[in-house]
C-alpha cells in the first residue's frame, strides 16, 4: 500500500496547483487556505482508501497468518498446502481468492471516483474562504468537469496497474493452494480485452482531458504572465503519467506470460514432466484461462508419464514373470518322458523338448527349429500298427492343423540304431487363438514299447497259464462227479464236501474261462457263434443254478413279454456275462439281500447311446439291425458303487471296492468281458448304482425276428 501511494504523492502535489489556476485563485492568503484545506482532505481521503483496502485484503491476511501459525516439519504431504503447513479451511481459501481477484479492480474504481469528486467541496469552499471571488464561467466549469475526468481516467489504470501488480503473487499463491485442494479458482473472470481497452482510453483520455482543461482555465480569464511555463509544466506532467501507468501495466500482464513460457521451455528442456512447477493464475481472465490450460496440460502429461513408467515397469515384471516361466516350462518340458513337439500354422517346427530329441534320434535342437513336420518326423522310419507306411497328411500333427484332435493314436517307429520298433502313443491338437483361428500345433509323443511288451509277456502268460490249468480242473471235477453219482454209500459230510468240489471246479474253471476270453479279446481273436436261442430259457437255467449256490438270497427271474423272445446269439457267451453279474450281485448283497433278474422288449435305441448309457458299442454284420431288442436287467440290495469309481467300473482288472471293507475277491474281469460279449452280439450294457442302496446292469440282445414293444423305463 504504502508503495502504490508513494507512486501517487509527486502527481498529488501539483494537482491542487493545478486546481487553483481553473479557479482563477491569485490572492496568496486564499491560496494558503485552499491548499491546506485540499491537503486535509486529501488526508482523510488516504486514510478512508487505506481502512478501505486493509478490510478488503483482510482475506488474505488471515490466510497468511493460518499458514505462518501451522508448520509441518518434514515438508507437506498429501492434503498439505505448498507452504509447509496443514491444509487451510475451504472457506478461508475462497474468501481469500475473492480478495485477491476482486481488489484490484474495485479498489482502482473507488480510487480512480474519490479523487474525480475530490475537488467537489474544495470548489464550493471556495466561497465560503474568498465570498467576492468572481462567479465561474461556464469555459470553467466545463474546464473543472474536464479537470475531474482526467483525474478519474489517470487515477484508474495507475491504482489498478498498481495493485494488479503487488496483488498477482498472492492470488497465484492462492490459485496453487485451491489446486492443491481440487477447488475451482473462484473469483470474478473479466476480460483482458475489455481492460486493455477500458484503460487504454484512459491513458489517452487523462493527458488530453488535463491539456484541454488547463487551456480553458487559463483562457478563461485575463492573460497571466508565464502561461507558456505554466503549459509547459503540466504538459510535462501529462506526457509522463501515461508511460508510467503503462509500464506498471505491462508488467502486470507480462509476468504470466513469462511464467507459461518458463514452464513451456522446461518442457523441451527437459523431455519429460515429472516434478514440474504448475502456473499460478494471477488474473481471472484470458492470462488465468491460459495458465490454467498449461497446467492442465502439464497434469495430463504428468499422469501420461505415470502410466507409462508404471505400464513401463508392469511390462517389465511381465516380462520377467514370462522369462521365468518360460524357464520353468522349458524345465518341466525337458524332463517329461513324453516327446513335445509344437509348429506354426505352415508347418514349421518350432519347439521340441529332450525327450522328442531323444525319441527321433536328434542331436542338435536349434537345427530343427524351422525345419517341416515332415522332413523331422521323418516318413520313412513311421508306420501305423498294421504295417502300413505314413503320408505326410496321416501325420498327427498335419492333422491338428487342419482342426483335428487326435487321442492316442498308436504308431510305430523304427529304430534303426537299435535296430527294433518304437511303439508310440501320440496326441495331437490345434493351437487356437481366441477367435478360433489356428496358428500351430502341438503333438504329444509317448514311447510304450516296454508297456506293449509287458502286456504281451502278460498276455502269454494268461493264456499258458488258462491252458495249463484247464486239464487238471477238468480232472478234478470228473472225479468229484464220479463219486457223487455213488450216492448208496455216501455220507453226507463227504458228499457235501464232493459238492463243494464240483462247485469250486466249476468256479476255477469261469476263471480259465475268463483268462482265455482276455487273451482273445487282446489279440480280437474272440469267436461268437449265432444261432437262434430262448433267451427266457437260457436265463431260467441260469438263474436256478446261481440260486441253488446261493442259498442264503433269493434269485428271481420275471418275464414281462407276452411270449419268450428269441434272439441271435451265442448261447454260451450270454451264460457267461449272466454268471458274471448273478457272481457280483451275490457277492456283494447282504445276507437275504432279493436279486431281480427282468426281461422285457423294447424298440431299439438310435445309434447315439442313451443318457443313462455309460458305454455302447453297436456290432452291424448283417444288414440293417433289427427294431427290436431284448433288455435284461439284474438289480441287487448290495453295497452299491461310489461315485467316484462309476466312469471306470468296465476297464480290465479294476476292482471298484479294492482294500474296503467289502472287498471280496475277485480278478476285476467279469464286467470287462461281459461288456464285450455283448458289444460282439450288437448289443449295450449300462448300469445304475448308487452306494449303499445297490445297483442294477442292464444288457441289451437284438431279436432274430420282429417282436411287440413292451413298455420299458431306459
Amino acid at each position: 500500500m504504502a508503495y502504490a501511494f508513494g507512486i501517487e504523492l509527486p502527481y498529488s502535489l501539483l494537482v491542487p496547483v493545478a486546481h487553483l489556476r481553473l479557479l482563477g485563485v491569485v490572492d496568496s492568503a486564499v491560496q494558503a487556505r485552499m491548499l491546506g484545506l485540499i491537503g486535509l482532505m486529501y488526508l482523510v481521503k488516504t486514510a478512508g482508501l487505506v481502512a478501505l483496502l486493509v478490510h478488503m485484503l483482510r482475506p488474505i491476511e488471515r490466510l497468511r497468518r493460518y499458514a505462518v501459525g501451522h508448520p509441518v516439519p518434514g515438508g507437506a504431504g498429501p492434503g498439505e498446502a505448498e507452504s509447509g503447513g496443514p491444509a487451510p479451511p475451504e472457506s478461508l481459501i475462497l474468501a481469500a481468492a475473492n480478495a485477491a481477484y476482486d481488489t484490484p479492480l474495485a479498489f482502482a474504481t473507488v480510487w480512480a471516483v474519490s479523487w474525480a469528486l475530490l475537488y467537489l467541496p474544495v470548489t464550493a469552499a471556495l466561497y465560503v474562504i474568498e465570498p467576492s471571488h468572481a462567479p465561474l464561467g461556464v469555459q470553467r466549469v466545463v474546464a473543472l468537469v474536464l479537470f475531474a475526468v482526467a483525474l478519474f481516467a489517470a487515477a484508474l489504470p495507475l491504482a489498478y496497474s498498481i495493485l494488479g501488480r503487488l496483488l498477482s503473487p498472492a492470488a497465484g499463491v492462492i490459485s496453487l493452494i485451491a489446486r492443491e485442494r481440487g477447488l475451482a479458482v473462484p473469483g470474478k473472470g473479466y476480460s483482458l480485452a475489455v481492460r486493455l481497452v477500458i484503460l487504454g482510453a484512459c491513458l489517452a483520455i487523462a493527458p488530453t482531458s488535463w491539456m484541454a482543461a488547463m487551456v480553458l482555465g487559463e483562457t478563461a480569464g485575463p492573460a497571466k504572465p508565464g502561461l507558456l511555463l505554466t503549459l509547459a509544466i503540466f504538459s510535462v506532467v501529462a506526457v509522463t503519467w501515461a508511460p508510467v501507468c503503462a509500464g506498471f501495466l505491462a508488467g502486470a500482464l507480462a509476468g504470466p506470460f513469462q511464467q507459461v513460457a518458463a514452464v513451456i521451455q522446461k518442457i523441451v528442456q527437459r523431455g519429460e514432466v515429472d516434478r514440474l512447477e504448475r502456473i499460478p493464475v494471477y488474473f481471472k481472465d484470458e492470462i488465468g484461462a491460459l495458465a490454467g490450460g498449461v497446467n492442465a496440460m502439464v497434469d495430463r502429461l504428468e499422469e501420461s508419464s505415470r502410466r507409462r513408467r508404471s505400464y513401463l515397469a508392469e511390462r517389465e515384471r511381465l516380462l520377467q514373470d514370462a522369462a521365468q516361466r518360460a524357464a520353468q516350462l522349458g524345465a518341466v518340458l525337458d524332463n517329461l518322458v513324453e516327446g513335445v513337439f509344437a509348429c506354426d500354422r505352415e508347418g514349421r517346427l518350432t519347439m521340441l523338448n529332450a525327450s522328442g530329441l531323444r525319441l527321433l534320434g536328434l542331436s542338435d535342437r536349434s537345427e530343427q527349429a524351422g525345419r517341416m513336420v515332415e522332413d523331422v518326423m521323418d516318413l520313412g522310419r513311421m508306420r501305423h500298427t498294421d504295417g502300413r507306411p505314413f503320408t505326410r497328411d496321416e501325420l498327427p500333427m498335419v492333422r491338428a492343423l487342419a482342426g483335428e484332435t487326435i487321442v492316442q493314436e498308436e504308431q510305430v517307429l523304427a529304430d534303426g540304431r537299435a535296430g527294433r520298433d518304437v511303439f508310440l502313443r501320440t496326441s495331437a491338437a490345434p493351437i487356437r487363438s481366441e477367435g478360433g483361428a489356428i496358428l500351430g500345433a502341438v503333438t504329444v509323443a509317448r514311447d510304450v514299447t516296454e508297456l506293449m511288451e509287458l502286456d504281451l509277456v502278460k498276455d502269454q502268460f494268461i493264456r499258458v497259464g488258462a491252458h495249463e490249468l484247464k486239464t487238471p480242473v477238468a480232472i478234478m471235477k470228473g472225479y468229484a462227479l464220479a463219486l457223487l453219482r455213488n450216492t448208496q454209500d455216501l455220507p453226507a459230510p463227504r458228499r457235501r464236501m464232493l459238492e463243494a468240489i464240483d462247485r469250486g471246479a466249476d468256479r476255477i474253471n469261469r476263471i480259465v474261462d475268463d483268462l482265455l476270453a482276455i487273451s482273445q479279446v487282446t489279440l480280437d481273436v474272440l469267436q461268437v457263434s449265432e444261432e437262434d436261442v430262448d433267451l427266457a430259457e437260457l436265463l431260467s437255467e441260469t438263474v436256478e443254478r446261481a440260486a441253488k449256490s446261493a442259498s442264503r438270497h433269493r434269485v428271481r427271474l420275471s418275464l414281462e413279454v407276452e411270449r419268450p423272445p428269441v434272439v441271435r446269439a451265442d448261447p454260451e457267451r450270454l451264460r457267461q456275462v449272466l454268471s458274471s453279474l448273478l457272481d457280483n450281485a451275490v457277492k456283494y448283497s447282504p445276507e437275504g439281500g432279493d436279486i431281480d433278474v427282468r426281461i422285457a422288449v423294447a424298440e431299439r435305441a438310435p445309434a447315439s447311446s442313451p443318457p443313462r448309457c455309460d458305454a455302447a458299442l453297436f456290432s452291424q454284420r448283417h444288414g440293417a439291425p433289427p427294431r427290436f431288442e431284448a433288455v435284461v436287467s439284474v438289480r441287487d440290495q448290495g453295497v452299491g458303487i461310489p461315485a467316484h469309481k462309476q466312469e471306470r467300473i468296465f476297464e480290465r482288472f479294476f476292482r471298484a471296492h479294492t482294500d474296503t471293507r467289502h472287498d471280496y475277491g475277485g480278478m476285476g474281469i467279469g464286467l470287462f468281458l461281459a461288456k464285450d460279449m455283448i458289444a460282439r452280439h450288437g448289443g449295450r450294457m449300462w448300469f445304475e448304482s448308487e452306494e449303499d442302496k445297490g445297483s442294477t446292469f442292464y444288457f441289451t440282445i437284438p431279436l432274430s425276428d420282429e417282436a411287440p414293444v413292451v413298455d420299458y423305463e431306459r
